[in-house]
């Protein structure tokens, strides 16, 4: 047999004295105390019509986008538990965030880039031949950057022709590293002697090397030997 009720007790359980899964004994115990207590009455009074006026207002209707709405959350849930599971996983949600990215804000400005790039190059095109400098056809003219190679002095010795034409290769000492004969001036390169007598020449001739931004330079200059003078073309 349960003990008597107090009004602590029944303010607890007075909510639930109609309900069905109360036991018996519990239920005629709350009464009892109900009967028994004016105060406690009163507040199952109170209770009970807030329960029916609780009953009588109008049933909400559940929003159609509320299914949706959950699964979305239950799915981006699902998604980030995956993602603390294991590193690899977490990586490739990060490579999946950052394909979105791309595709949202870089697919915008694809058109217009592609467009810029492709008018920037037609137009460099256009222009790029006025920036190809002709090359020169005659070795004679040197560049504005470039000064040919020149005789600092001439050789004591002279020759028995009243002129030879050759081309006389300056490295960028200003010696003399090598000599080449125009081919319609070569007749007399079958004389050994005026061979000789034109290498005495040019191996106590003085040379100033060429100049290549104010730098020494290898260079190639035609030398004419005279029997008074030497002219010299670079």
């Amino acid at each position: 047999m349960m003990h008597p009720i107090d009004c602590r007790t029944f303010a607890f359980w007075c909510e639930d004295i109609n309900d069905t899964e109360l036991t018996a004994e519990m239920r005629e115990a709350l009464i009892q105390h109900k009967a028994s207590c004016a105060s406690c009455a009163d507040l199952a009074n109170v209770t009970q019509h807030q329960r029916r006026v609780v009953h009588s207002l109008p049933a909400r209707s559940v929003p159609v986008n509320l299914a949706v709405g959950l699964r979305v959350l239950a799915s981006k849930e699902i998604t980030r538990r995956a993602a603390k599971r294991s590193f690899a996983t977490r990586i490739g949600e990060w490579r999946a965030q950052a394909r979105g990215w791309a595709r949202e804000m870089w697919r915008p400005f694809g058109v217009p880039t592609a467009g810029g790039l492709a008018s920037a190059l037609v137009l460099f095109s256009a222009l790029l031949p006025t920036f190809v400098r002709q090359a020169g056809q005659n070795i004679d003219t040197p560049a504005p950057w470039f000064q040919s190679a020149e005789v600092e002095a001439l050789s004591p010795f002279g020759v028995n022709l009243d002129q030879i034409t050759i081309d006389v290769r300056v490295d960028s000492t200003g010696r003399v590293i090598d000599y080449t004969v125009p081919q319609d001036e070569s007749a007399w390169t079958k004389n050994v002697q005026l061979r000789r007598a034109v290498e005495n020449n040019l191996l106590f001739m003085k040379f100033e090397p060429a100049k290549f931004f104010g730098q020494p330079a290898t260079d190639t200059i035609r030398v004419t030997i005279r029997r008074s003078q030497v002219e010299v073309k670079g």
